[in-house]
């Protein structure tokens, strides 16, 4: 393709871009307010390397850690003549320097992938401020589905049969936009949303693409539950530097969802979208409770509740004749 080409299809793209925010305008009830992003401990240093801003790595579509992501436009029942028009239509779709973000800031597998099996930390960002002050550059939500827009096979049926140009624009500006903010169902759990640039704002570092956000619009640091002992002070004066808002993530046992202490240990639950202090604590242990108990279920198991369930243990019971090992061999071999 031409470079007359590469600009009216990049033109095209902003178009489609900016038309999809303001229809998401009208039909989001209630916008995200707060965005974030998990990051290796070994990094925190580079994140936050230039005063006043924060660097985050940007990747180009062929990058994307899901090798089908791109196929997801393609419904590849359609007949091959209407493919081949597809395919020469479309093209390849630009390589604009793109970084993800999460919805929330306790997906476990997003720690443990993201964030070296909890051992890293998350940072929380103003998703209104960054929206005005990289305005023109979209970051927006990501759509899960199993398949291909319902509307992509009648956009390219018209095209490829009425060949008109302003059809094949539909099509063209409509694969751009899926291609960018649509994955397959299966990564839902990410609740991703992402920033694409438009304007040519990340810089090269060191071979890497990187966005550098102001200080202003990052709001909190969350550390893992495993970080690095030997890090917290780092982490604990990049807060304070910064003017963040300072959590550690904590694993509970009777909470069905990770919780965040802060310095001073009090007691946050994201909720809502958004980290709120919790008073309601058990009286023991001082996990969040979900019902207004004064002990979490661990902490409520008293002594009779332990002599009890002693008692009634049959294993005790076949263990107290000394069978228990044959017992369990025994079992071990029903169904081989």
């Amino acid at each position: 393709m031409g470079r007359v080409g590469k600009k009216l299809k990049m033109k095209r793209f902003k178009q489609a871009l900016n038309d999809m925010q303001k229809n998401k305008e009208k039909v989001d009830e209630k916008p995200m307010s707060r965005i974030y992003k998990y990051f290796s401990h070994d990094v925190m240093e580079l994140v936050f390397d230039r005063d006043e801003l924060c660097g985050v790595k940007c990747s180009l579509p062929k990058d994307y850690n899901d090798p089908y992501e791109l196929f997801l436009g393609m419904d590849l029942n359609t007949p091959a003549d209407q493919l081949a028009f597809y395919n020469d239509v479309v093209g390849g779709i630009p390589q604009n320097p793109t970084t993800c973000f999460s919805q929330s800031p306790i997906v476990s597998p997003m720690w443990a992938h993201y964030a070296n099996n909890h051992s890293g930390f998350v940072l929380e960002f103003d998703l209104e401020g960054m929206q005005k002050h990289f305005e023109g550059n979209p970051i927006w939500e990501v759509s899960y589905r199993s398949g291909p827009h319902e509307n992509l096979k009648k956009i390219l049926e018209k095209a490829a049969v009425l060949k008109k140009p302003r059809y094949s624009y539909d099509l063209q500006e409509f694969v751009f936009v899926e291609s960018y903010f649509t994955k397959y169902e299966e990564w839902s759990y990410e609740r991703e949303c992402r920033f694409v640039d438009m304007q040519n704002l990340t810089e090269d570092v060191h071979g890497n693409s990187i966005l550098f956000i102001p200080i202003e619009f990052v709001t909190s640091i969350i550390v893992g539950s495993k970080f690095p002992q030997e890090d917290l002070e780092e982490s604990l004066s990049i807060a304070a530097e910064n003017d963040l808002a300072w959590f550690q993530l904590h694993i509970g046992k009777s909470h069905p969802k990770p919780y965040m202490k802060d310095e001073n240990e009090d007691v946050f639950i994201f909720q809502n979208g958004e980290l709120s202090r919790t008073d309601n604590l058990c009286e023991s242990c001082s996990e969040p409770l979900k019902n207004q108990d004064t002990l979490c279920p661990w902490c409520s198991i008293t002594e009779v509740h332990e002599e009890e369930a002693a008692q009634n243990n049959p294993f005790r019971m076949i263990d107290a004749i000394g069978e228990l090992d044959n017992y369990m061999d025994a079992m071990g071999k029903i169904g081989r």
